[in-house]
């Protein structure tokens, strides 16, 4: 069985603004992978900072430049955004 996903206080701390805009922001456009220009305003490095925190995973390369999904574990950063303080991934 493999381990929850989880995000709390400690992980909440590590967010910078860049972080949080750049989630906030590519949360509205990104189901599945999706490219980065999808997102204006997200910058690579921005993008990079969210795949090294481990809340976005960088697909195949497209048409359109590199492209990205969010994680469980960056689905739950974005609850967080939005005040809802949800710790573990729901299981489906």
């Amino acid at each position: 069985m493999s381990e929850p996903i989880t995000f709390d206080e400690a992980d909440w701390r590590e967010l910078t603004g860049h972080d949080k805009k750049a989630l906030r922001t590519f949360s509205r456009v990104a189901i599945d992978f999706e490219p980065l220009a999808k997102a204006s305003g997200v910058g690579q490095k921005s993008m990079d900072a969210l795949v090294a925190k481990g809340l976005a995973v960088e697909g195949e390369t497209g048409l359109h430049g590199r492209t990205f999904k969010i994680t469980k574990k960056g689905w739950l950063a974005v609850e967080w955004l939005h005040g809802r303080r949800t710790r573990v991934y729901p299981e489906s």
